[in-house]
């Protein structure tokens, strides 16, 4: 079996990422607003852990650095830096990838979109959902 192709790609377009973490920021909001009106109606803790649920979903809205995603048919990459790559969600027009930099204890996880890399889509497609060349078995063993 051969090694996936390899891919390079820049990620800077973060819209379809935006609108759902708007969405389930603004669900959130909402949950907690309600909360604290059923418990607090008439004091300023409700007031107060209203403000803090709109910051926390301003700061869950906020756009993720860009990044240079490349596999070059050995390794992944992410800004230049070795690593692990996996599949977190597939969405069809959408992934969320899941980066473990070699040495590092903490993941990155990172948006994908199709919309303004569909040059490069399928061919990325094709590198995440194949088999690595580590993985494979020596002809001796088949």
């Amino acid at each position: 079996m051969q090694a996936p192709p390899a891919v390079s790609l820049s990620v800077s377009r973060f819209g379809a990422w935006r609108g759902l973490c708007l969405m389930a920021a603004l669900v959130a909001v909402g949950a907690a607003s309600a909360w604290a009106w059923t418990r607090f109606p008439a004091e300023p803790f409700g007031a107060a852990w209203v403000m803090l649920s709109l910051a926390a979903a301003a700061w869950a809205c906020r756009a993720p650095a860009p990044f240079h995603l490349r596999w070059d048919s050995h390794a992944w990459f992410v800004d230049g830096r070795a690593g692990s790559l996996t599949v977190a969600l597939d969405a069809g027009n959408g992934l969320l990838l899941r980066f473990l930099p070699e040495g590092a204890r903490f993941a990155r996880w990172l948006p994908v979109q199709r919309a303004g890399h569909e040059p490069a889509w399928h061919a990325l497609r094709c590198s995440l959902h194949s088999a690595r060349p580590s993985a494979l078995r020596p002809a001796a063993d088949l």
